[in-house]
């Protein structure tokens, strides 16, 4: 088991804030160089990026659509120009529409754009990255991949109102599996199941309490405490095709 990533560089996708960005710093604190990606967040990036540094780690924020092939294709290429490797990948980029059934129903227009746009930031960007990191990990002897989720690929659950997103993650953890096999022995793959953790700023204060409320811990999670198994996923040599649960207890029903 490894105790320090010096000498290793990880891409974290949707980094410049949030869950992203205390992945990225949980990383750099054991010694990795880290490149990250964002698509509107620019001052966030940068305010990241300065933050990465100072913890005498190299840092690349590159801006770019993870549902563009192409812009996943140039990330890749200049992290590997920058730092010869990608080590490390984590699929943390992620996006939360509320979708009604009724609507998605009677707008079938509507319906296909939602769900491709969920489809590509869920399944087709990680997917795609995997395999293009995950064969030359292979080819380097060592690699780790770790995709972010959600609580309900645990428990075979799902919540109302969100049944695009939730489909998607669904997706994800499948794409977790099947490339665990696919990247054996060289390279690990796995997933981390959240409960809530930053609520959307769109969100009712009230609502939010309301939720923390059903939760059994009573409290959401903090974004460290997902940087954390990564972390844990990152350092083991003896886990692949798993899972980690953190969401209070959620996970025991659904709410």
């Amino acid at each position: 088991m490894q105790t320090d990533l010096n000498g290793k560089t990880a891409f974290v996708t949707g980094a410049a804030k949030r869950i992203g960005r205390a992945i990225c710093l949980a990383l750099a604190g054991k010694g990795a160089n880290i490149v990250f990606n964002y698509r509107r967040s620019a001052a966030e990036a940068e305010s990241t990026k300065t933050d990465l540094e100072s913890l005498g780690i190299r840092a690349l924020a590159l801006q770019g659509d993870l549902t563009d092939l192409e812009a996943c294709d140039r990330m890749v290429a200049k992290a590997s120009e920058t730092f010869g490797s990608v080590d490390i990948l984590v699929n943390n980029a992620s996006d939360f529409p509320r979708t009604p059934i009724e609507e998605l129903a009677a707008d079938r227009a509507h319906f296909e754009k939602l769900f491709a746009a969920q489809v590509d930031i869920h399944m087709r960007a990680p997917l795609y990255l995997g395999i293009q990191l995950g064969l030359r990990m292979k080819a380097n002897g060592w690699g780790r991949i770790v995709n972010i989720t959600d609580r309900v690929t645990v428990r075979s659950q799902a919540y109302s109102n969100w049944i695009l997103y939730l489909v998607t993650k669904y997706g994800l953890f499948g794409v977790s599996q099947t490339l665990a096999e696919e990247l054996r022995p060289e390279v690990t793959v796995n997933s981390i199941a959240p409960g809530l953790v930053v609520p959307p700023p769109e969100f009712d204060p009230e609502a939010v309490e309301r939720l923390r409320e059903k939760i059994p811990l009573k409290r959401q999670v903090e974004p460290e405490e997902i940087a954390a198994d990564v972390l844990h996923f990152v350092l083991s040599d003896a886990k692949t095709g798993a899972v980690l649960l953190t969401d209070g207890g959620a996970g025991t029903h659904t709410y």
